[in-house]
């Protein structure tokens, strides 16, 4: 089966589009842009309080003292920088993933520090020294029950750790497992029923097999993983075939909660709450966009759509795990040289009452589709391209929403949208 699905997503990616696109002004006024900086694919945007939050690598992910690193609290109505949080001392102080809980801003940098900031009166609560670079996303949750909200993250190559918010002090830290160079950004889901919720995320630990499968290894080590949010102890492991750089999703099905999987060979599992298998299939190499379970039951990922549910699944003598057979209909949106590093969002964008997908490519383009795949739209971005997923939100009070980019060339972009529209899935790792 997983050689089946590979090959129908490799003859669908090799459709071509020859048709010249239209500018994204075309179909979405721009609003405004401002400087911020380069980001990434791990890069989230954050509406919180009537303000855009998002953290910068700066004008170029490479520099030291780089002027334009740091958080930026932006107007959503003219795109006015309202504040920045920048590192007090020099080096690499790229910002990736950032968190907002309690009214404080939560990030990590590539100096080896993390932060905590009071929006309030925009000055620093704590910082807490660290090993290597902070790559990936936190998260926020009381995970030491004093009601206040605490923060968790992983550092590169170096575990995962969570942080009081009060004074930033240390509530745990797991370094059995390390952090893929990747940084997975983590999902929190109340695992084991405890009242608090729990970090699924991946990392490598040891390999379990020094066998040679196919042209790879057959275990590197990587796994996919629960840790409980009280004590940070491994809750369950699940190994994959190679690094994930990919988060994790929560979607409910029949009534269960559950959570699809993803590592960057394509390997994709869906589990149970406490990581037990219910399906698996395999969708071709190189993912870095993370996976989306819609209401109407398809997966998304990047420009692909499946039919994903339990009615689809087949099992086999050959293949005893269930996997999504003939009735699982795969479409994409034809595309040519184009990489797709970004999440794909799921909103109504357009007006039209049903859900669509969207997502950008790094070589200037956003795509609107179906949620079943089917293609929609096709628009030339003004600037470079983008790794960070867009935010869909109606961020300037007006009605309708909006579509922010975050655009290589350095500019955080806010189109208009005519749509008064539902948003399903708005952020790539949003509060």
């Amino acid at each position: 089966m997983v050689k089946r699905t590979v090959s129908l997503l490799a003859m669908i990616g090799g459709m071509l589009t020859c048709v010249a696109q239209k500018p994204m002004t075309s179909q979405f006024p721009l609003q405004w842009k401002t400087q911020i900086g380069v980001t990434t694919y791990r890069t989230n945007m954050l509406f919180h309080k009537g303000t855009i939050y998002i953290g910068s690598n700066g004008i170029s992910r490479d520099n030291r003292n780089d002027k334009l690193d740091g958080v930026y609290a932006i107007d959503p109505k003219t795109g006015a920088v309202k504040a920045t949080y920048k590192v007090p001392f020099a080096g690499d102080d790229d910002v990736t993933g950032i968190s907002i809980a309690d009214n404080k801003l939560f990030f990590g940098t590539d100096n080896y520090y993390f932060f905590c900031f009071d929006l309030a009166s925009g000055q620093e609560l704590w910082k807490y020294p660290l090993p290597y670079d902070v790559e990936s996303t936190p998260v926020a949750e009381d995970f030491n029950g004093d009601g206040i909200k605490d923060v968790s993250f992983s550092v590169e190559g170096h575990g995962f750790y969570a942080l009081n918010g009060q004074d930033g002090s240390s509530i745990w830290q797991q370094d059995s497992i390390s952090s893929h160079n990747g940084n997975v950004p983590a999902l929190l889901i109340d695992v084991n029923g405890d009242g608090v919720k729990d970090i699924v995320s991946a990392g490598r630990g040891t390999a379990n097999s020094d066998e040679i499968d196919g042209f790879k290894m057959a275990h590197y080590g990587d796994y996919h993983f629960a840790l409980n949010g009280k004590t940070g102890g491994l809750l369950w492991l699940r190994e994959t075939g190679a690094g994930v750089h990919t988060a994790p999703f929560a979607f409910t099905e029949n009534g269960q909660q559950r959570i699809v999987l993803l590592d960057c060979y394509g390997e994709l599992q869906v589990v149970d709450l406490m990581g037990n298998l219910l399906s698996r299939t395999g969708l071709g190499y190189g993912w870095f966009s993370s996976p989306v379970m819609t209401r109407d039951q398809h997966l998304l990922v990047g420009r692909y759509a499946m039919l994903y549910n339990d009615a689809v699944l087949e099992s086999t003598e050959e293949y005893p795990v269930p996997y999504p057979g003939e009735k699982a209909v795969v479409k994409s949106v034809p595309m040519e040289d184009q990489t797709i590093s970004s999440t794909t969002m799921v909103a109504d964008v357009l007006g039209k009452g049903s859900m669509q997908g969207i997502g950008v490519t790094e070589q200037g383009l956003l795509f609107v589709m179906k949620t079943d795949g089917t293609e929609l739209m096709k628009l030339k971005l003004p600037g470079k391209g983008a790794e960070a997923s867009v935010y869909i939100a109606d961020t300037d009070g007006d009605g309708k929403l909006e579509i922010l980019v975050a655009d290589l060339d350095g500019y955080l972009y806010c189109f208009s949208t005519n749509s008064k529209g539902k948003v399903e899935l708005g952020g790539f790792k949003s509060n």
